[in-house]
């Protein structure tokens, strides 16, 4: 019983644990002390042998036979180790055959073990963990000198055993402490996602946002950050900027905006593929698009100094803010765009109430006057009287139609509606007629329209209405900005393009107003002394633009100006919805 006690004593199993040599592979420090030991000692065989509370363990096996050197271990049935770590004593045996206690050990017969000297392997804190032994398999005399060999190469293998739990120790210090950090770091990135979606939701003021969120990425996720987004004509606009070093942000800030998101691997590809990452000896940098809903908005950037590493985590990481900016990237247009939106829808309810109630209120004006006259039976109106309000309300009704007729243009253009079969037209032809008939718009002595190029036919594959539409508006647009002087209405053609321009002397359009005319409800003049919905021109750049042309204006304030469509003569026409 005492032996067991000794064998399972807790602080020693607790010793022998911290050695981590249960089970471990075979070391050369240990072999190496081993083979000295069976050299010097002329035995066959050499153990390092630690021995818990039901086997010893072979950490160096010199010379000991199969299955055994396989094994490295054996029960303690086996063991005569056990009796050196259970006394803390050197056990010297000259013939286990003859001894009382070992004749009977398992080791005798099986292990072949006749003659054993042992040596205990004492911690410092004075536990002992297992033997050096050496071991012959025939009867020997072990000498004084023999013992104080093996106690030599003991306390050698002691303080191999002891650096090795010191190195251990060391190792899993250094794994708490890469454990602690790591969990630190997933904190403070934890953190920094939480304070980054807060300072994100806080406003729609985009560019304060942003500038905001890139100062939290800095130096958390890396060096510097910068964002860019995508405006509506395709360009990038950097706005926000951040980095540890201000050098380097006046820099960064001072760099041409981007050309590209990101470059493309094919011709046709999506024009974001991916993400751009590069490193080289003056650091890292990380580019990643802001995309939503398959939408691109923008591309967010990361550098990183030489010190910083981009690893999978800082590139996870990076993916996590910038789907965090895209979000609120798209919440921020979502709301402009809501608020734009009904903006234009007030202002069109103002526009379209104001329009419409001028022709109704000429309408209700000359029906008042009719049921007059007609009441007096006396005095029948004259056929010349009827026939000027017949013209009167004749115009009006016009006017209504062309009013109604753009509105539900309105309506087929953003659906992708717009009726556009094709066919062979005649553009010089169709001047012609269009011009015709404004015979009645051009009784003003002032206001002459020359044709020029209508002459020979300029054949093309068009939409003979959608085309009319496009001329008819831009010589209406003429006539009410011209200022009563004279419009040039001029073709020309090549083989594969026709171009038509439209030129006169009027009040002319300001260069910061030329790209916005082209907008829906949008004009360069007050809607008090011009009327119209100010879709004419919007119509005109949907109807061009599908039929696969472009339209461009050139205007000097006070002098005038002039409209030039350009039309392919084939049949490239775009497909799909108009833009809107």
């Amino acid at each position: 019983m005492e032996f067991q006690h000794v064998l399972l004593r807790k602080s020693r199993l607790e010793a022998l644990r911290r050695t981590a040599l249960m089970d471990s592979p075979a070391e050369e420090a240990f072999d190496r002390l081993s083979r000295l030991a069976t050299r010097v000692l002329d035995a066959p065989v050499g153990l390092v042998s630690l021995v818990d509370g039901k086997r010893q363990f072979f950490k160096s096996c010199v010379g000991l036979p199969s299955p055994w050197c396989d094994l490295r271990q054996t029960p303690l049935t086996h063991s005569f180790c056990m009796h050196v770590v259970a006394s803390g004593k050197p056990l010297v045996v000259q013939d286990a055959r003859q001894h009382p206690v070992l004749r009977d050990n398992l080791a005798v017969d099986q292990l072949g073990v006749v003659a054993y000297l042992g040596m205990p392997l004492t911690a410092s804190q004075g536990e002992t963990l297992g033997t050096l032994c050496v071991i012959d398999t025939r009867p020997r005399v072990w000498t004084e000198e023999n013992l104080y060999v093996l106690e030599e190469l003991a306390v050698s293998v002691m303080k191999e055993i002891e650096l090795r739990a010191v190195r251990e120790m060391e190792a899993r210090a250094q794994e708490a402490r890469e454990a602690g950090a790591e969990a630190e770091a997933a904190r403070q990135r934890f953190a920094l996602l939480a304070e980054l979606s807060a300072v994100l939701a806080e406003g729609f003021d985009l560019q304060a946002v942003l500038a905001r969120a890139v100062r939290l990425v800095v130096p958390l996720v890396s060096d510097g950050c910068s964002v860019a987004l995508l405006e509506a004509q395709g360009r990038l606009r950097r706005v926000a900027v951040a980095h540890a070093d201000p050098r380097e942000e006046a820099r960064l800030r001072a760099l041409p905006e981007p050309s590209v998101l990101l470059a493309p691997k094919q011709v046709d590809a999506h024009p974001v593929v991916g993400h751009v990452r590069i490193s080289g000896p003056g650091g890292a940098s990380l580019r990643l698009p802001l995309t939503s809903h398959s939408r691109v908005l923008g591309a967010v950037s990361f550098f990183l100094a030489p010190a910083h590493p981009l690893g999978e985590i800082e590139v996870s990481l990076a993916e996590d803010v910038a789907r965090r900016m895209a979000l609120a990237v798209e919440n921020a247009r979502l709301y402009e765009e809501s608020r734009e939106a009904t903006l234009l829808r007030d202002k069109f309810l103002s526009i379209a109430s104001h329009e419409l109630r001028t022709p109704l209120t000429a309408l209700g004006l000359q029906a008042r006057m009719l049921s007059r006259d007609a009441s007096h039976l006396d005095r029948p109106l004259a056929p010349e009287v009827l026939a000027r309000k017949a013209q009167v309300i004749t115009r009006q009704v016009e006017r209504l139609g062309h009013l109604v007729d753009e509105l539900l243009d309105i309506s087929r253009i953003a659906q992708g509606h717009l009726s556009f079969p094709l066919e062979d037209v005649d553009l010089a032809e169709l001047v012609r007629d269009v011009a015709a008939s404004f015979r009645e718009e051009l009784v003003n002595p002032g206001i002459r329209l020359v044709l020029s190029g209508v002459e020979a036919p300029m054949v093309g594959r068009w939409n003979r209405l959608r085309l009319e539409q496009v001329v008819i508006n831009l010589l209406t647009n003429a006539i009410k900005y011209g200022r009563g002087r004279p419009i040039a209405l001029e073709l020309k053609a090549d083989e594969a393009h026709a171009w038509l321009t439209v030129r006169d002397e009027g009040i002319g359009i300001a260069q910061g107003d030329q790209e916005r005319i082209f907008e829906r409800f949008e004009r360069a003049v007050s809607e008090q002394n011009y009327s119209g919905f100010g879709l004419g021109l919007w119509i005109v750049r949907e109807i061009v633009h599908r039929l696969g042309g472009a339209i461009s204006v050139n205007s000097t304030p006070g002098v005038g100006s002039t409209f030039t469509v350009e039309l392919p003569r084939g049949s490239s026409w775009m497909t799909g919805p108009l833009l809107h």
